[in-house]
């Protein structure tokens, strides 16, 4: 059973956005959540503890050290949507960083009702008219209430301005998908009190490789130790998302096999699935 239903995805390609309540599990969000308070933004109690002051490591984009953060990244019923919206399973991830607004600190680097699109940082190519190739999702990793700067977005068609805006107030764990076509901005934290984290994601087609705002490589994004982690815990379909290439790919010799569980194995790294798949093949030559 999908998670993410192709009515759904029919919602997001008429209206430019859709929201999923509840996606990710009790369980899931609770993990992601303590994830960001340990390497990006403190929980508003550590906050107001420490002055108003943010004393995390601030690692604001994937991968982490942390495995309640990665995994949700690679939730594979968020992977299947991006298969299903984008047509292929040739896709790579092209965005995954982490978000915080607090009370008294209303805009954090984003001006509320500044309706924006986000093919202006995420595309190098030309504008066109949406073509539903750059699908973007975030995730609210904490309940977002009245006050609490809730993402607005608007319906396609409609002019960008707060009277047209839905404002999302959801559970943690719920994910809304949107594009990087569709207006949307953040709006007043009102509240006297309070955190709203989110982490926000996007998947393109290999094939467009000028869209999607970021590559994930060891030097640009993530920590060493994140890269361990995420590497290793990874499935082979996961990887894929990182451009390694499929199990039974000629590509997954010995020699490469065998490295990546001498690098990765004390971190989770499987070899079996990449053996089998090279064993059958080379059993149907």
């Amino acid at each position: 059973m999908v998670k993410i239903t192709d009515q759904q995805i029919e919602q997001w390609r008429r209206d430019g956005y859709v929201l999923i309540p509840n996606f990710l599990s009790k369980e899931e969000v609770e993990a992601a959540r303590r994830g960001v308070f340990e390497w990006y933004s403190p929980s508003w109690d550590d906050y107001v503890a420490a002055g108003r002051k943010v004393n995390s490591p601030q690692i604001m984009t994937f991968p982490w050290n942390n495995s309640g953060l990665n995994k949700v990244v690679f939730n594979d019923d968020l992977i299947d949507a991006a298969e299903r919206i984008l047509g292929t399973k040739d896709i790579h991830l092209s965005e995954a960083h982490l978000g915080m607004k607090y009370a008294g600190n209303p805009s954090n680097n984003s001006a509320p009702n500044d309706f924006h699109q986000d093919w202006r940082n995420n595309v190098i190519g030309p504008h066109h008219a949406e073509d539903f190739n750059s699908p973007a999702f975030f995730y609210c990793l904490d309940d977002v209430k009245e006050g609490m700067a809730p993402v607005q977005m608007v319906k396609n068609g409609l002019e960008p301005n707060p009277q047209n805006a839905e404002k999302f107030y959801c559970s943690a764990g719920s994910l809304c998908i949107y594009s990087t076509w569709t207006w949307h901005a953040s709006s007043e934290f009102t509240a006297k009190e309070g955190h709203r984290p989110t982490m926000w994601l996007g998947f393109n087609k290999n094939d467009r490789m000028w869209e999607g705002g970021r590559f994930f490589t060891i030097k640009s994004t993530g920590t060493p130790d994140g890269w361990l982690r995420a590497i290793g815990e990874a499935t082979p379909r996961q990887r894929e998302l990182l451009f390694f290439p499929p199990a039974g790919d000629e590509r997954w010799t010995d020699e490469m096999i065998n490295g990546m569980e001498k690098r990765y194995g004390a971190h989770g790294f499987d070899p079996k699935p990449y053996r089998q798949a090279k064993a059958e093949k080379a059993a149907q030559a």
